[in-house]
């Protein structure tokens, strides 16, 4: 039997599974309790985990000093288990630590789709994403009903516009700025608080021009150079005397000094944002130096004095944005595939192409939901947390806990409560009344439609009430303990509000036509520098482009053919003007040409941070031990697409 697919309303969410039991209810297939079969001390305190993060998983930290359970061929070997209605899988895998065994059960659907690996391949215009996930889904797990309103909708490739409303759309919904984030560094040393500040400010000023990547990235890059986020000098983008004069912003205002950044500081002079639509495939240390025209970046274009702060500014932009899902307008191509790569399992294929729009999918029992938060939100209101709630002696929740800096909106709140009377499932709607900066919100939700048309009101009764100074937040993980009094057991409950979706990614190749790319980019990378590491050793041979030997560019041809980023053999020269200018973000071809001459020509790949060659200093196939220096020496620096 197919996987049957639910193109209706939203979903009817379930009672809450799994949260009702002891570890003694955890049976294996067989019907013999986990714990008797175990025989040792299961410790210190076992759970369940249900999240829209993805499916249910059980953690057991197994007490086993005598290693009487590491013999037996109980965890040699897959097996399933059962609780409350719920079927986990053990994959045969685990960690020892001293004397502790730590095993994680998970939802045993997850189980058979990571049985199911790519490669598996589909256009765009043959299927929605949607569609192509439950393509996945039918061959993987028959049986599993498959949850998607928007089945067969075809969602909008990115434009300006939309692009803006996401962006609009995302701020409404969660907020942004740094908040509490840590780590942050500014020209490597921890930055201040006064420079926290000035980073904030310059983000929202970025975001409300509505910046790209590129140009945020580039104004981030320029004020580490030029002022120290204003710590060594007042005049935060270094603007000359001439330029000051001229110019209507302020040099010594963070927001009137990046505005004229971002869109130039007099008239005639290209800012930020412009440089990125008329130079497309620009990095930001180019930006910042064509806005700048800085002498100091002059002969490196910029990359001997911004580019080297690109991975610091690339940590302020995700912080800013909320990290999982920033900078995902970086690069300027996406595929027309849908796609599950070589070696990737149709579990981690289905979390990425969900994350590329973000969307959620999620298991809830035999179900794989698959939406936007935003349409998640449309759903009934299974709780109304308030006073009247909190003071009731029987009402079930303990606490509500979350943090507030008084800058940013409350997105995360924690609720402590009787896991006995908590109801509400993952992706559930929660309201949030009486918590100050906590209820500010997503109050009453818009009217919802039945399949005639009709508007449907929303309940007034005390389990579903919304309005004015609610809150409305999904239920995102629930985390119960399997043993102690379950009267007295709690559960851990994080709430969040929703994020916006994205519209589909546009797609443009080299020349800015359109043209199928690459997806999973890191997931592409991964699979090129494992086939690099298999050749090391291989002998160098000039001319040869494998199997048995290389010279460099048939080495570096060969790998890029192997994973499908190149169609046919380059020498070195081609290299040097093959995909596109620049560094990339998980592979780089280092390359001089032009002397004619073998021994000093050649070229290098950079896969995820490791340098591989054939010839040059590792005389075969091998992981080169190039410095700065060495690799400055290569003149050209080229990058697949998207990569």
């Amino acid at each position: 039997m197919a996987a049957k697919a639910d193109v209706g309303e939203a979903h009817a969410l379930t009672r809450l599974q799994g949260v009702h039991s002891d570890i003694e209810d955890l049976v294996l297939r067989g019907g013999k309790g986990l714990d008797l079969e175990v025989g040792v001390a299961i410790t210190p305190t076992p759970s369940i985990t249900r999240t829209i993060g993805g499916a249910s998983s059980i953690d057991l930290s197994v007490f086993d000093p005598e290693r009487r359970l590491l013999k037996r061929s109980l965890l040699a070997e897959a097996w399933n288990a059962e609780i409350d209605g719920l079927h986990f899988r053990y994959p045969g895998a685990l960690s020892k630590q001293g004397d502790t065994l730590t095993l994680t059960l998970e939802d045993r659907w997850i189980a058979k789709l990571r049985e199911f690996k790519g490669p598996v391949k589909a256009r765009r215009e043959e299927m929605t994403r949607a569609e192509f996930i439950l393509m996945l889904v039918e061959e993987a797990c028959p049986g599993l009903r498959f949850i998607c309103p928007q089945l067969h909708k075809i969602q909008p490739i990115a434009s300006g516009r939309q692009a803006k409303k996401a962006k609009d759309d995302a701020q409404a919904n969660r907020g942004k700025g740094l908040g509490a984030a840590a780590g942050l560094t500014v020209k490597g040393e921890k930055a201040t608080s006064d420079q926290v500040d000035v980073g904030d400010r310059a983000l929202r000023t970025a975001a409300s021009h509505d910046a790209s990547a590129v140009a945020t990235l580039a104004l981030i890059e320029a004020l580490a150079v030029e002022s120290v986020f204003g710590e060594e000098a007042a005049n935060l983008l270094g603007m000359t005397p001439e330029t000051k004069a001229a110019s209507q912003y302020s040099a010594t205002s963070v927001e009137e000094a990046c505005t004229g950044f971002l869109l130039g500081y007099v008239a005639g002079h290209e800012g930020a944002i412009d440089y990125v639509k008329n130079h497309p495939d620009a990095r930001p240390y180019e930006v910042a130096q064509g806005v700048q025209r800085s002498g100091a970046g002059a002969a490196t274009n910029g990359a001997g004095n911004y580019g080297e702060w690109e991975s610091e500014a690339r940590r302020w932009l995700e912080a800013f944005d909320g990290g999982e899902y920033a900078g995902a307008d970086f690069d300027a191509s996406e595929p027309y595939l849908f796609e599950v790569g070589k070696k990737e399992d149709y579990w981690e294929a289905i979390k990425r192409l969900a994350k590329q729009v973000n969307w959620r999918c999620f298991l809830l029992a035999d179900r794989m939901i698959y939406m936007p938060e935003t349409e998640l939100l449309q759903s009934k209101v299974r709780l109304a947390i308030d006073d009247e709630l909190l003071d009731d002696p029987d009402g079930g929740v303990e606490n509500v806990d979350f943090d507030f800096d008084g800058n940013d909106p409350v997105t995360e709140v924690t609720v402590t409560a009787l896991i006995k009377q908590w109801k509400p499932p993952p992706g559930s709607v929660v309201t949030l009344a009486d918590h100050g900066p906590a209820s500010i919100g997503f109050g009453s939700a818009p009217a919802r439609v039945n399949s005639k048309g009709q508007k449907m009101g929303i309940s007034g009764n005390r389990n579903a009430v919304t309005g004015e100074g609610k809150a409305r937040y999904l239920v995102s993980t629930i985390e119960v303990p399997l043993i102690g009094d379950p009267a007295q057991r709690l559960a851990t409950i994080t709430l969040r509000k929703p994020t916006a979706p994205l519209p589909e990614p546009r797609n443009q190749d080299s020349s800015g036509g359109a043209a199928p790319a690459a997806s999973g980019s890191s997931q592409k990378a991964q699979e090129l520098h494992d086939w690099c590491e298999a050749q090391i050793g291989k002998p160098y041979d000039w001319g040869a482009v494998g199997p048995g030997s290389y010279d460099c560019s048939g080495f570096v041809s060969a790998g890029l053919i192997e994973v499908d980023l190149l169609g046919a053999r380059l020498t070195t020269s081609g290299f040097t003007t093959w995909g596109e200018a620049g560094e990339g973000e998980f592979i780089t071809v280092h390359g001089k040409a032009g002397t004619g001459n073998p021994r000093t020509e050649h070229v290098v790949i950079e896969v995820l941070g490791d340098l591989f060659e054939c010839g040059g200093i590792s005389g075969g196939v091998g992981k080169p031990n190039y410095s700065a220096e060495d690799l400055a020496a290569f003149s050209t620096k080229r990058h697949p697409k998207g990569l």
